[in-house]
C-alpha cells in the first residue's frame, strides 16, 4: 500500500466523509421523536467513551502499541502455523526506520505471538537508496529458500535519480528469521514505453505459483494510461525460477470501474476458480474478481460486490492443509483515539474465515477456533430498561418482539455495560415489516436518539454502522461503514458481534462481516431497537473466554 507521504489527502477524504455523515446534511429530517420522560434507568445509562484498552489478543497490534499496517500472511503446513508479516507503522522515529517488516505467528487465530527476531526486513539508510522506505509484498518458498518480494519506496526523488517505487527482493532460510536483501537482483521498475506512471504507483508485489503451468506470476499494483485514460491496473510478470521475470502486460484493468489504485493485489485459487483480490485506495473497500482461467476474463461476483466494509483493508488470503481459508487485513484507527477523529493508516490485525458459495462467490464467517475460544463461558448481563411496544417472546430468555409504527418512534431494550475486554454477543434476528430500520445500539445515552446504530436497512439491502443521531439519520445519510446484505421478511438471520476494546466485528448469517473501529463501544450501554419496523431478536446471549 502507499506509504505515509500520501496519507494527508487520504485522511482528509475520510474526515470529510465522516463530517458529511454527521453534521452537514441540510435536508429536512423526519419529524423529531417525543423523548420519553426521564427515568432512573435512563439516568443510569453509561455513554461516555472509556479509556482505550491496549491489551489486545484476538485482534493484535504490536507489543509496544504500534499499529499494524499491510499484511503478508504465509501458512506453514509442517507446523500448522500462520506467519503474518506486516508493515510496522513507524516512520522516521527514534530508530529512523520507515515501515519495516515485523511479524506475528498463530496456530488458532485467537492467540498471537511476536516473531522472536523482531524486525524481519529493514529500510535502508542512504538517502537515495531505492528502499529508503519499504512497503508491502509477499513471501514464497522455493527449494528451501523464502523469497520476500517487497516494495522499495523513496520519497526523495527530487534529489535522487531512481523512480519513487520499485519491486525488490530479500531472502531467508527459515520463517521468522530476518530477510537478507539481494544484491544481485535488479530492482523492477515500471516497464519503459508502456505508458505507465514511471515515477510513482508501482508497488505491492505478490507472487503466485500456478501448478498447472509450472510458472510463477508476479502481480504489481500500478497506474497506466489505457486508450488515453489513466487507470489503476494490475501488471503481471512470469518466471520459472523466481529471479528472472518477463513482463506479460495487464492482468486486470478494473473493467467497467476505473479504480485509482488496486492496492495489495493477490491471486489465489479455490477449487477450479481463480480469484483476484485487491483493495480500492479511494473507498477503502476490499473487492475481488473471479475467473475460470488465470488469464481471465475476470468477472465481478454474481451476488454482493463485497463481503466487508471499509474498516477491513489490505487483505490477503491463506489456505491451510485442512482446506480452510482465512483472510487477514488491518482495521484503521482514528486520530486522538476518538470516533470523531480523522481516519488513520494502520491499526489492528483482523482475521476472518473465507469460503466459497455454490455459485463461486466468496463469503465470510468467524474462524471456528476463535468461536470456540469466545464461547467458553456465559457471563450474566443485566437488562436496564425497555421502551415502547416490546413483548418477551420466549419466557426466561432475552427474546423480544419490538414494534414501531412511525419514523423516530423507537422501541428498544437496553442493557447495562459489559465490563469485559473481549466477548461475543449473539442473537437470531428476523422482521415482518421495515419502514426504516432495526438492529443493535451501542454507546447509548438514551434509547431513542443518541446512540450508535448497527442497523439492518432492508430498503437498501445493507447492514450499516452509523455514528449519526437518529434525528439526523435519513435514507441518504452517508454511513460510517456498511456492507451489502440482502434481506427478506420472515427470515432468520444469525448475528455475532465480537468485541475487543474498540475493535468491533459483526458476522452476518455466516456470509458477510462488518469490521469497525468504535471507541465508544467498550463498557457502555447497549441494546436492540426498531424504528418504524417490526422485528424479533431471539436468544440474545453474551459469551466470553
Amino acid at each position: 500500500m502507499k506509504t505515509k507521504l500520501f496519507r494527508p489527502g487520504l485522511c482528509l477524504g475520510a474526515g470529510l466523509a465522516l463530517l458529511l455523515a454527521g453534521g452537514c446534511d441540510t435536508r429536512t429530517p423526519d419529524a423529531a421523536p417525543t423523548p420519553p420522560a426521564s427515568t432512573p434507568a435512563d439516568a443510569a445509562l453509561t455513554c461516555a467513551q472509556q479509556p482505550e484498552g491496549t491489551n489486545y489478543a484476538i485482534y493484535p497490534q504490536c507489543a509496544d502499541g504500534t499499529a499494524v499496517g499491510d499484511v503478508m500472511p504465509y501458512y506453514d503446513a509442517a507446523s500448522n502455523t500462520t506467519y503474518t508479516y506486516f508493515l510496522k507503522d513507524i516512520w522516521n522515529d527514534a530508530t529512523t526506520k520507515r515501515h519495516p517488516w515485523y511479524g506475528f505467528k498463530t496456530s488458532n487465530f485467537y492467540g498471537y505471538s511476536d516473531l522472536a527476531a523482531g524486525e524481519q526486513l529493514s529500510c535502508s539508510a542512504p538517502t537515495c537508496a531505492p528502499d529508503f522506505a519499504i512497503g508491502t509484498g509477499s513471501v514464497t518458498l522455493r527449494n528451501g529458500t523464502y523469497y520476500a518480494y517487497y516494495t522499495g519506496f523513496n520519497p526523495n526523488t527530487g534529489s535522487c535519480t531512481n523512480p519513487k517505487e520499485g519491486v525488490m527482493l530479500a531472502t531467508a532460510t527459515g520463517l521468522g528469521q530476518p530477510f537478507t536483501k539481494s544484491t544481485s537482483f535488479g530492482t523492477l521498475y515500471a516497464p519503459a514505453g508502456q505508458n505507465f506512471d514511471s515515477n510513482d504507483n508501482f508497488r505491492d508485489p505478490f507472487v503466485y505459483f500456478d501448478a498447472g503451468t509450472g510458472q510463477y506470476s508476479l502481480l504489481v499494483a500500478a497506474r497506466q494510461s489505457v486508450s488515453g485514460v489513466w487507470r489503476g491496473i494490475i501488471a503481471r510478470y512470469t518466471s520459472t525460477n523466481l529471479t528472472s521475470w518477463t513482463y506479460q502486460g495487464r492482468l486486470y484493468d478494473g473493467g467497467s470501474t476505473n479504480f485509482f489504485m488496486m492496492e495489495c493485489p493477490q491471486l489465489f485459487k479455490l477449487g477450479s476458480t481463480y480469484y483476484l483480490l485487491f483493495s480500492d485506495m479511494d473507498s477503502k473497500n476490499v473487492y475481488y474478481r473471479k475467473s475460470a482461467s488465470l488469464a481471465g476474463p475476470w468477472s465481478a461476483p454474481a451476488g454482493n460486490a463485497r463481503f466487508d466494509g471499509p474498516g477491513f483493508y489490505g487483505a490477503k488470503v491463506i489456505t491451510d492443509k485442512f482446506g480452510d481459508s482465512y483472510i487477514q487485513a488491518w482495521l484503521h484507527r482514528r486520530a486522538g483515539a476518538t470516533d470523531t477523529g480523522a481516519w488513520q493508516w494502520g491499526g489492528n490485525l483482523v482475521t476472518h474465515k473465507l469460503y466459497q458459495l455454490a455459485n463461486g462467490d466468496l463469503a465470510l464467517t468467524m474462524p471456528h477456533t476463535l468461536k470456540s475460544y469466545l464461547e467458553a463461558t456465559t457471563p450474566a448481563f443485566t437488562k436496564s430498561s425497555q421502551w415502547g411496544n416490546v413483548t418477551n417472546t420466549i419466557p426466561n430468555t432475552e427474546s423480544y418482539q419490538l414494534v414501531s409504527t412511525a419514523n423516530n418512534d423507537v422501541a428498544n431494550v437496553l442493557y447495562d455495560p459489559i465490563n469485559r475486554t473481549r466477548f461475543k454477543i449473539s442473537a437470531t434476528v428476523s422482521y415482518t415489516s421495515a419502514g426504516k430500520d432495526f438492529g443493535f445500539l451501542l454507546g447509548a445515552c438514551d434509547g431513542y436518539n443518541q446512540f450508535y446504530s448497527l442497523r439492518f436497512v432492508p430498503g437498501q439491502n445493507r447492514f450499516s454502522l452509523d455514528f449519526t443521531n437518529r434525528t439526523n439519520l435519513t435514507s441518504t445519510t452517508v454511513a460510517t461503514a456498511d456492507v451489502p446484505f440482502p434481506l427478506q421478511p420472515n427470515t432468520d438471520y444469525t448475528v455475532d458481534i465480537v468485541q475487543e476494546n474498540s475493535v468491533v466485528v459483526v458476522y452476518l448469517n455466516n456470509v458477510a462481516a462488518l469490521t469497525a473501529r468504535i471507541y465508544k463501544a467498550p463498557k457502555t450501554s447497549w441494546g436492540v431497537f426498531v424504528d418504524n419496523s417490526t422485528a424479533t431478536f431471539k436468544n440474545i446471549v453474551v459469551k466470553a473466554p
